[in-house]
């Protein structure tokens, strides 16, 4: 009787085990500050300064933290059809950088045109692409570009973070 209630209790402990495996999807030994992906597409990576979101690689000046509640991935973009966009924040102090990449599976990006008067073409660190002086209307400037058929838009307090955060 004995035997039996120790093998009961070992087969209990094995499905609580295997339960918990199952609900945290599996192990993970990732020692970035933050990794994310999803079936639709989206994917960020953080560590050490580097940004990778949907293969587009950026920089984050230091003193910068990831502002992980502000993140997105993969979900729908409102202006631009049958197109996701993922999104990354990272503030020191007062100061946000917002960085966002816009990417479809049934269309590459491939030209990015002024559309009124609030935005210019403009080179930043060798890239072409659209300068918005106050994009959100909160005074500071955004810079659009392509790479590999996305398109890469950052928001940051000024034009030498945005050179940063692209070069």
């Amino acid at each position: 009787m004995r035997k039996i209630l120790m093998i009961g209790v070992f087969l209990l402990a094995v499905c609580i085990t295997i339960g918990a495996v199952s609900a945290d999807d599996g192990f993970s030994f990732n020692w970035s500050s933050s990794d994310s992906s999803n079936s639709d597409g989206g994917q960020i990576s953080f560590d050490n300064g580097k940004l990778k979101i949907q293969d587009v690689e950026l920089n984050i000046p230091d003193g910068y933290k990831e502002n992980e509640s502000a993140q997105k991935l993969a979900e729908k973009a409102e202006d631009l059809e049958d197109a996701k966009f993922s999104l990354c924040s990272f503030l020191n102090g007062d100061k946000e950088i917002v960085t966002k990449v816009f990417f479809s599976d049934e269309v590459d990006f491939n030209k990015l045109t002024p559309t009124d008067d609030s935005s210019v073409e403009k080179t930043i660190a060798g890239i072409d692409g659209l300068y918005f002086k106050d994009k959100y209307g909160d005074g500071t400037p955004t810079f659009e570009f392509l790479k590999d058929g996305k398109i890469v838009e950052v928001n940051a307090p000024d034009d030498d973070t945005i050179e940063e955060v692209i070069k």
